[in-house]
């Protein structure tokens, strides 16, 4: 069947790329759709046919697709699949809001129904609009929900990233999924360093990944804490650091690897939708502290592969690194909880689903 991916958009390197990189794989020949295509990433893309929608001419001049979303529904028509026999939209935000021809299978990888319109909604407002602009903000944001979801619905089959986001496909979509967990690359993560005594954070340095909790606590338990990653939250989160929190940016996956080996203990304070970073620092050979919510809890195995804390505050993460410290972990647990989530794993799962509904 001639085959076509979607991505919301190629604009960094985190987990929803890593799956774009597997179903590449898998398909080869297949091109990838996507809204704007950072041209930063080509030399990581390179030899990928890659599509963009007419919003990459805005996004050359003003790299924030953030401030693009009025246009993302009118830039989604723009795509042509009359050549294909099967698209598979790899979806976090909007990939899934295509609109393919009849005849044409559509199935949606979704890790994550988008999480502004739907389970953030106002702390999104709150946080990212300016205040004369909320009300007509909230606005269109009803308009835009309703649109999600009606699109949902035209979507043939639905593909979970976890049990938490099935449930989550479930309460807004009202449509049934089934659970494939995405993958981490082992080949690119493993023991390389010997330990250090510091900890580590690799995220995107938005707000919603709660690196500002981590800071603080690790500011007052005076214990060095790296920091991998950018984002529209660095600078505040820079302000916030004592001597002992340090900021990496955006590093290779040579050096990840290092980062991931040689670190005490990796942190997790978000509530994500599945999260790959815990299970990469287990490959690696390091042990999690991670909040007990969301994804976590469906990748870390308490007082195994990590502990857990349960309150989003400074002293209930502070408690568990004095716990996480008290603990030896075996290697071999790490290593065994990592390769259930393998790349082969999920190209395997993934394979017989498809054959299995286009038969």
């Amino acid at each position: 069947m001639k085959t076509a991916l979607v991505h919301d958009s190629i604009t960094q390197l985190g987990g929803a790329e890593r799956v774009l990189e597997a179903l590449h794989e898998l398909y080869p020949e297949a091109p990838i759709f996507t809204l704007v295509y950072d041209q930063k990433l080509k030399e990581h893309f390179e030899g990928w046919t890659i599509v963009s929608s007419p919003l990459q001419y805005l996004y050359n001049i003003i790299p924030r697709f953030q401030w693009m979303l009025p246009f993302i529904p009118i830039a989604l028509k723009f795509f042509d699949f009359s050549k294909f026999d099967l698209v598979i939209s790899s979806s976090s935000v909007f990939a899934k809001n295509i609109t393919v021809p009849k005849g044409v299978i559509h199935i949606d990888y979704c890790h994550s129904p988008a999480r502004f319109l739907w389970s953030e909604s106002e702390s999104y407002v709150h946080d990212e609009v300016p205040w004369l602009l909320r009300p007509i903000v909230k606005v269109f944001l009803t308009w835009m929900r309703k649109w999600d979801y009606q699109k949902a619905q035209q979507v043939d089959f639905f593909i979970a990233n976890s049990d938490n986001i099935q449930k989550k496909i479930k309460l807004y979509y009202k449509r049934e999924s089934l659970v494939i967990h995405p993958c981490i690359d082992a080949e690119k993560f493993y023991p390389s360093m010997p330990k250090e005594d510091y900890f580590l954070i690799a995220a995107r340095l938005q707000i919603h990944k709660r690196i500002d909790l981590a800071i603080e606590a690790f500011n007052q338990l005076g214990i060095a804490l790296h920091v991998v990653g950018t984002g529209r939250d660095e600078q505040r989160l820079k302000n916030m650091a004592n001597e002992k929190i340090v900021f990496l940016g955006r590093v290779e996956d040579p050096i990840l690897c290092n980062e991931y080996s040689a670190a005490k203990g990796f942190i997790f304070p978000q509530d994500e939708d599945f999260g790959l970073t815990p299970l990469e620092a287990n490959a690696a050979g390091t042990a999690v502290i991670a909040y007990k919510k969301g994804g976590a809890l469906e990748t870390v195995i308490e007082n195994k592969t990590g502990i857990f804390f349960d309150k989003l505050e400074v002293e209930s993460l502070k408690d568990a690194v004095r716990k996480f410290n008290t603990i030896n972990f075996n290697s071999e647990d790490l290593f065994e909880q990592a390769d259930k989530f393998s790349k082969d794993n999920f190209k395997a799962k993934f394979e017989y689903f498809v054959n299995e509904k286009i038969k």
